[in-house]
């Protein structure tokens, strides 16, 4: 994608501002009016959707009354692609190291400065030896390791991949809060068939599992599942319940989204024929969700140009190398969470705000607890997985009485 042109930028924040120059002093404070500003995301001409703080927004006012519209504009940094702050007896000594030991990392490397009393760990930051490192071509091996190109590939059968991804949605009203929501999809690379999406309030592995879950059930379990390194991709929970299903679980390389072509195209078709700007489709997380099955199904029906047909029909036609799930299997338990709880003197835990019994176990001490997070009418604890008992402290209380 381009970078937008300095006087695009400039007339795209001038529209922001705009209401601010021309607002009724007597009905709305310079302050409010920021504050209302900064309480909405903006669309940027690449798509993406960003807030700004009141301070940015007044800065922004302060510069267009001073200098008109070529007072938004970004001046080009002087110093792109120099490391002004590395004295010279640092970067000449990383030179001479790196010539001298081709295989060391970087970390030993700069181990030896400080032997040296070179660098004081310190001035400069370690963050800035890390890119200059990467500028100058000093990582490990550097005449060795090549960054291969980037490759298109596809798969020929529904299940051989699927992949995953969450998109920043719109905010709307929940729980009397105006949240951000989150569109979490399990796309197949063969077909681009969605095999299951859904808005949420979060982003994180809980989520994540219930569909990875409900999509395993449906379809069957697929061979490999392509994610990013997030921290909810990257969780124990998923590692584990994965390799339980034999699911060969890949992430993109950090700082190298390749391979996530196909969702990402998924997520930009969204925005523009389903979301269409900041505003949501609906005010409530159900309406939400309702609305978009009901734009899930017109976008499985309709012509994919990559394909040339519908993903609906390519998933009909495609062989499956899913690997079914025996009906009398249940799967749940490769999905539970494991937790170590503390067990109060009244022989409780407590999990998400919501307390168990756990008449069993020792008070005082801690228990091993297994659970589904998005589910908790059933709780297991302790090494033979007794069910905890929701506490009903009214019923107790009855109980006491008799």
């Amino acid at each position: 994608m381009t970078r937008p042109d300095k006087t695009d930028v400039a007339v795209w924040r001038y529209g922001i501002i705009s209401s601010l120059l021309h607002r009724n002093e007597e009905e709305e404070t310079l302050e409010n009016a920021l504050m209302r500003l900064a309480s909405h995301p903006f669309r940027k001409p690449d798509g993406r959707f960003v807030s700004y703080s009141p301070e940015t927004l007044r800065k922004w006012l302060y510069r267009y009354r001073s200098g008109g519209l070529p007072a938004l504009e970004d001046a080009p940094r002087k110093n792109i692609g120099t490391h002004s702050s590395i004295p010279e007896k640092i970067e000449k000594r990383l030179f001479e190291l790196r010539e001298e030991h081709p295989v060391w990392p970087l970390s030993r490397m700069l181990s030896r400065l400080i032997e040296e009393k070179l660098w004081d760990m310190h001035q400069p930051s370690r963050a800035t030896l890390y890119r200059f490192a990467q500028t100058a071509n000093l990582q490990r091996g550097p005449h060795l390791v090549v960054d291969k190109p980037a490759r298109a590939f596809e798969y020929q059968a529904f299940g051989q991949l699927w992949m995953a991804d969450f998109l920043h949605g719109p905010k709307i009203m929940y729980k009397g809060k105006k949240r951000k929501t989150y569109l979490h999809a399990i796309i197949d690379d063969a077909s681009r068939y969605v095999v299951r999406a859904g808005f949420s309030m979060s982003e994180n592995t809980e989520v994540m599992m219930k569909e990875l879950m409900a999509s395993v059930r449906t379809h069957g379990k697929p061979i490999r599942f392509y994610t990013d390194n997030g921290a909810c991709y990257a969780s124990h929970h998923l590692k584990f319940s994965c390799a339980n299903l034999g699911i060969h679980l890949i992430h993109t390389p950090p700082g190298k989204p390749r391979g996530r072509g196909k969702v990402e195209r998924f997520f930009r078709t969204v925005r523009d024929q389903f979301l269409e700007g900041d505003k949501p489709p609906a005010h409530t997380l159900e309406g939400m969700n309702k609305a978009f099955k009901e734009w899930l199904s017109l976008y499985h029906k309709s012509i994919h140009s990559s394909l040339g047909t519908t993903p609906l029909q390519k998933r009909l036609r495609s062989e499956s190398a899913c690997r079914p799930m025996p009906s009398s299997l249940d799967i749940e338990p490769l999905f539970r969470m494991k937790k170590r709880c503390a067990v109060y003197l009244d022989h409780t835990i407590q999990i998400d705000k919501r307390r168990f019994e756990v008449i069993d176990a020792h008070p005082g001490g801690r228990v091993d607890v297994w659970f589904l997070p998005w589910d908790l009418s059933m709780v297991w604890y302790g090494p033979d997985m007794k069910p905890a008992k929701p506490l009903n402290a009214t019923q107790n209380a009855r109980s006491t009485r008799g």
